[in-house]
């Protein structure tokens, strides 16, 4: 992924975040959207994208600053030591418990007591459908899961006072306006096994054991070792991206702020045109007529503002891409077709579009060859970005340190630069057990 940050950084200033062009993040109503900007039936005159219609050379209008050795200065800690991987460990640990084990110490079911129990829900005689269970946590005074999730009123009172081993038959009658219309208003009876009593495990009660019972399935580890070394790996993972990151988007600061680049104004407007288009589409329907008021309900500005951060971003955009088009020009730097099919294809599969050609339209307002036109220029833009990422000087500084005053001062060792990391395994990690 570390040179991929670049065409990341791209797309972000091109104006063609998931919100602005109308994107649910997975591709999914974009696509349904360009198919109405496509043609059909029922569908609108199709759109021709203003962008398409110019064909311009970026070295014609930008004129480059040395770039051989960018100076890049970081301040931050992209290092990861062992009480970085435990100090997550624990906050993880202790955000997505609790988590359980029998208490050997209780035999009776007492006030507060979570109980382990198998339970099987019949009714006339027969076991009905999503009835039946093992191992559930419940919270018996809460009448609800250790999860938070509740049960029918009554459901675990026949628990109360109940001791390891028990098998209690307990009657319930389901509410009138259950979902199930099957088992709405119905007597069932519900037959308990208690397991255990259940205590919490504190976070340094923590061993082999209580990883293996439960984080072998949702992990793929058996033993606290192998848990910190998944953890170990991740933050170092998400430390490096974010130096990669940091790097590119300061190599990119530098090349505007220093290279010349005179943006034709009609080409400018048209590309603005073509953002306001997919903006009027996704959130108007198609309807300009309400896209003033839409945009002063949703997003509270005025339709004036909303364009001039429009044009400002896009400005941004078109001056970046022109420069770095200049350079991959520079260094004659052209497309290799397996490569540039492989990065589409990731693209693809990071975006979450069906397909390359989804994914075109959406990005060429309709327009597939247009699209793919634009992912060429994010592909030669990336790999220019990335050869003049190579040849930058990189200095990391210390980080300063807030002390409690909330001023900052230089530390020996500098401070932790806020990694964005998500969870171990990028989902919800704590199944109930």
């Amino acid at each position: 992924m570390k040179k991929r940050a670049a065409v990341l950084l791209l797309c972000g200033v091109l104006g063609l975040s998931a919100a602005a062009c109308g994107t649910d993040g997975n591709g999914t109503e974009n696509a349904e959207n360009t198919e109405s900007i496509k043609g059909g039936e029922d569908a609108k005159e199709t759109y021709v994208p203003e962008g398409s219609r110019y064909d311009l050379k970026a070295s014609d209008y930008t004129t480059l600053c040395d770039y051989s050795a960018i100076p890049v200065t970081l301040t931050g800690d992209y290092e990861v030591d062992e009480s970085d991987v435990t100090d997550y460990f624990e906050s993880w640990y202790n955000s997505s418990g609790p988590y359980y084990t029998a208490d050997e110490t209780k035999t009776k079911i007492g006030a507060g007591d979570i109980a382990d129990v198998d339970y099987v829900g019949t009714l006339d005689g027969e076991a009905f459908a999503g009835g039946s269970a093992e191992h559930q946590l419940i919270d018996v005074d809460a009448n609800a899961s250790v999860s938070g999730s509740g049960y029918i009123e009554g459901f675990s009172e026949g628990l109360k006072g109940a001791s390891v081993g028990d098998v209690i038959d307990w009657d319930v009658t389901f509410p009138e306006d259950y979902g199930n219309k099957d088992l709405a208003g119905k007597a069932v009876v519900f037959t308990f096994t208690v397991n255990s009593i259940q205590k919490e495990i504190p976070f340094d009660q923590v061993d082999d054991a209580v990883v293996a019972a439960n984080f072998s399935e949702s992990l793929g580890v058996s033993n606290t070792e192998e848990l910190l070394d998944k953890i170990r790996t991740m933050l170092t993972d998400n430390a490096d991206y974010n130096k990669e990151y940091d790097i590119y988007n300061t190599v990119q600061e530098y090349l505007i702020e220093n290279c010349t680049v005179e943006i034709p104004e009609d080409y400018l407007d048209a590309r603005v045109a073509d953002y306001r288009h997919s903006f009027v589409e996704q959130y108007c329907g198609g309807d300009e007529s309400k896209l003033e008021e839409t945009v002063s309900e949703s997003l509270g500005v005025t339709l004036e503002e909303l364009e001039e951060e429009w044009y400002t971003s896009m400005e941004k955009s078109v001056r970046i891409e022109f420069i770095m088009m200049t350079i991959a020009e520079e260094r004659e730097i052209t497309a290799v077709e397996e490569e540039f099919d492989a990065y589409v294809q990731q693209m693809v599969s990071s975006s979450g579009y069906e397909s390359a050609e989804a994914m075109y339209s959406m990005y060429g307002y309709g327009d597939t060859a247009y699209g793919e036109a634009i992912f060429r220029r994010f592909y030669l833009c990336d790999r220019a970005l990335d050869a003049v990422k190579e040849t930058a000087v990189v200095t990391v500084e210390e980080a300063p340190e807030e002390t409690a005053d909330g001023t900052e001062t230089e530390t020996a060792d500098g401070t932790e630069r806020e990694a964005g990391t998500e969870a171990v395994n990028g989902t919800e990690t704590a199944d109930e057990t």
